[in-house]
């Protein structure tokens, strides 16, 4: 069964106030709350920003809840929630609920949710910046206890990944096989743009080259033909276990042929189509695509593009969506 290898469940008090006040988001005010109801009243009862929105309003267990639901639909085995620490945001700083609330919270629904089954539905990755005080010891001792799978990186927040006090946490990462997770897309959040190149897969070289056994991802894959995409796939052929993930691309919407034309590629190319690993972003992106239409744009969606049908065959899709998610996450 599929495994999603990108998602988040983190909840709107969990982004900078700033941020939320920006973008309309900021539920505390009357006048966005009241700008809140008045697009739902326009909208069509059933349409996907509504569903979007209704996340707003959600605590991270029912975030958590409403991702398994939708995974049961899909027929998702196991999904990979990832942390983000955005209090120290350069381009909206503070504002975000205590962080180990934050963790206490996600670890808590992700127990409520895998009590529920015989095996676990849910590994979550734990954000680590490296100007938090004392992070090399607040992200080891959660993933030395088992809480956490991995851990997520996200440059674009502010920092560079080669940053000397993140290396405690890469050489643990390394010698016990943990899996870490990168935003590595030239976008992403809006009004972050000034930080974006923080994000550039060649930042992440003089950290390979220390820590070359490093099981990492460099998310999104950025877009098809780009600077970013060619040295992310350089990476992959020159470090033994860096990853991609297909998670979020608005590419796969308004450019299907092209971007499901490129994928194809990868998959058929040695050495890349085993580091390809299924991913959606959710819930970024539930105002596009839900858990089952997502993964229906690659069992069905590309083959039915009528200038440039794409075509994967059983043994393409298993090996993105559950040999290659296997293996980085050490399951296989």
């Amino acid at each position: 069964m599929p495994i999603n290898c990108h998602c988040h469940i983190f909840s709107l008090e969990c982004v900078p106030l700033a941020f939320r006040q920006r973008f309309v988001l900021d539920l505390r005010s009357p006048r966005q709350a009241l700008a809140h109801r008045a697009v739902r009243a326009v909208l069509m009862p059933g349409v996907r920003l509504e569903t979007w929105l209704d996340f707003t309003h959600l605590t991270t267990a029912q975030i958590a809840e409403a991702l398994v639901a939708e995974m049961d639909e899909a027929g998702v085995e196991l999904a990979t929630p990832l942390m983000v620490d955005m209090e120290f945001s350069s381009a909206y700083p503070g504002g975000v609920k205590a962080y180990d609330e934050q963790i206490a919270e996600t670890l808590a629904a992700v127990a409520q949710v895998n009590a529920r089954s015989p095996a676990p539905r849910l590994l979550p990755f734990i954000g680590a910046d490296p100007r938090r005080p004392g992070v090399a010891d607040l992200v080891l001792g959660h993933l030395a206890t088992g809480a956490f799978k991995g851990v997520k990186i996200y440059p674009v927040m502010g920092f560079l990944p080669d940053d000397e006090r993140l290396y405690p946490v890469y050489a643990w990462c390394e010698a016990h096989r943990v899996p870490v997770t990168a935003h590595c897309e030239n976008g992403g959040l809006p009004g972050y743009d000034g930080f974006y190149h923080l994000a550039a897969p060649e930042n992440w070289e003089p950290v390979l080259r220390r820590f070359p056994a490093l099981v990492l991802n460099l998310a999104h894959f950025d877009r098809t033909g780009t600077p970013w995409q060619a040295t992310i796939e350089g990476l992959m052929q020159r470090f033994p276990h860096v990853y991609t993930d297909v998670s979020f691309d608005t590419e796969m919407f308004w450019m299907p042929g092209r971007y499901f034309a490129n994928l194809h590629r990868v998959l058929r190319t040695p050495v890349l189509q085993d580091r390809l690993l299924y991913g959606t972003d959710w819930y970024m992106g539930r105002f596009l695509w839900s858990e089952k239409t997502y993964l229906t744009w690659f069992t069905r969606g590309a083959r039915r593009i009528f200038w440039s049908p794409v075509r994967f065959t059983r043994g393409d899709l298993r090996r993105l969506t559950e040999d290659n998610p296997r293996r980085f996450l050490g399951l296989a």
